[in-house]
């Protein structure tokens, strides 16, 4: 299975660990492939250093463990746009670019268009409980 994390689930893994923590531990205990995108690095170290406030050691931590555990994809020029929330856009993009099977985002704008062609966008709760039935976790 290819999965495609956005921000918000490496930020509550950084600050809660549990599901979130689980959860990813899971996927790479599975060995589905992980995908992301530099754009989402920057992003999770700016929420976790300069919104929550927390140290950059965690930030760049953060963003090493990301790095380690994922493929990246380029993007590609993309008609695709989340009207919505325009700044969610290349999360959308990256996810199709890298034909993963399941976007993992608790974002309410990226919620709302699933499913998207052949992307299946899903919650954080939502993938638990696939990990659960695919008897991952």
């Amino acid at each position: 299975m290819k999965i495609f994390f956005d921000t918000n689930v490496y930020v509550a893994e950084a600050l809660l660990g549990g599901p979130a923590e689980q959860m990813i531990a899971a996927t790479i205990a599975a060995r589905w492939r992980m995908y992301s995108r530099s754009h989402l690095l920057e992003e999770a170290e700016r929420v976790l250093v300069e919104k929550l406030g927390l140290s950059t050691r965690l930030g760049r931590l953060t963003t090493l463990r990301i790095r380690r555990r994922s493929t990246f994809v380029n993007l590609p020029a993309s008609r695709h746009e989340v009207s919505s929330d325009p700044a969610d856009s290349p999360i959308l993009q990256a996810a199709l670019t890298a034909g993963v099977d399941f976007l993992v985002t608790n974002d309410k704008h990226l919620l709302e268009l699933n499913p998207y062609e052949s992307l299946r966008i899903i919650s954080m709760t939502d993938y638990f409980e696939l990990l659960g039935t695919q008897k991952v976790l």
